[in-house]
């Protein structure tokens, strides 16, 4: 089999495009419609149905595509071994993170990997951990950042790093004066919340239901960026991770809530699947990531307001 016109097809196959996979592999189209071209003859069989510029998958498509996924990460691994033999930490290494890990915590450890190993190039996915952990399992990745241990058998995860959810509102809200409050407090509140499937919905629905709390969600987003903008214009309270919004409260546009009677925190994993060949850009990923730690700055605690006497 010829691996080009493999990798061809699958960027074909999952873009639905020619147009689309020829970009993405630098190719004109014509080059990439006769690889397939010749694909297609060689085996006698029809992979791509063509409409127009929609591009659908035959049966024989379907049952080539699964192949051909892992022959091409097979190929990957091989090269990835050979660079092994050399003593170089080389080739791609595809991470999975969740949407916190990808904005906050990667993009400094791949900057202090790169240093160490300027020959490793990326390619990374963000997605909530249940996506990071799916990924996993079917092999798409060759490892994954996710906030909760998956307990797969066919998983191997490490603990990495923990981090602290904090109620966050507006500066008009009536808990924007207060340090602190109860979380039966936030009965009939109106919160917006992570998405469900995401580790920080599932942190904080265990703990609401612990509490007794049904929470009045009026909004939930995959989007923390979308979530900090509706609280900043006073649209209900978000529970949120302390490094998402360690920037607003610092610049006082959000205002921080902590709970006297429980500290919600989650922790975070490496996640890699047991059958997946460990390379030495792996291997230096892995030390780098069990290792490195954020030290971000302190966020300020709230300032108590004082009461002047006269003539002061």
């Amino acid at each position: 089999m010829n691996l080009h016109q493999l990798r061809v097809f699958c960027e074909v196959a999952n873009a639905r495009s020619f147009t689309a996979a020829a970009t993405k592999l630098h190719l004109t189209q014509p080059a990439a419609t006769w690889q397939m071209k010749r694909l297609e003859e060689a085996y006698g069989l029809q992979f791509l149905q063509r409409a127009g510029k929609r591009v659908s998958l035959t049966e024989e498509g379907k049952v080539l595509l699964d192949f051909a996924g892992r022959i091409l990460r097979l190929a990957g691994e091989a090269e990835e071994a050979l660079a092994d033999l050399r003593g170089l930490p080389l080739g791609t290494l595809r991470i999975d993170a969740t949407y916190i890990c990808g904005d906050y915590y990667l993009p400094a450890l791949l900057e202090a990997l790169h240093r160490r190993h300027p020959g490793i190039r990326f390619q990374i996915g963000i997605g909530n951990s249940s996506q990071v952990i799916e990924n996993t399992l079917a092999q798409k990745n060759d490892i994954g950042i996710c906030a909760q241990d998956p307990a797969h058998p066919k998983l191997e995860a490490h603990r990495i790093m923990s981090d602290l959810l904090v109620g966050v509102v507006g500066r008009t809200h009536p808990f924007a004066r207060r340090h602190a409050i109860g979380l039966r407090e936030l009965a009939g509140q109106p919160l917006i919340l992570r998405e469900t499937g995401s580790s920080p919905r599932g942190v904080v629905d265990e703990m609401l239901s612990r509490h007794g709390v049904v929470p009045t969600v009026i909004m939930e987003s995959a989007s923390t960026s979308a979530i900090k903008r509706f609280v900043e214009n006073g649209v209900g309270m978000a529970i949120l991770s302390q490094e998402v919004v360690r920037k607003e409260l610092q610049d006082g546009s959000l205002r921080r809530v902590l709970f006297t009677d429980a500290e919600i925190a989650y922790h975070f994993y490496l996640i890699r699947h047991k059958d997946r060949w460990i390379s030495r850009a792996l291997s230096a990923f892995v030390e780098m990531a069990r290792s490195f730690r954020l030290q971000p700055d302190a966020v300020p605690r709230p300032r108590r307001q004082t009461r002047r006497g006269r003539g002061r």
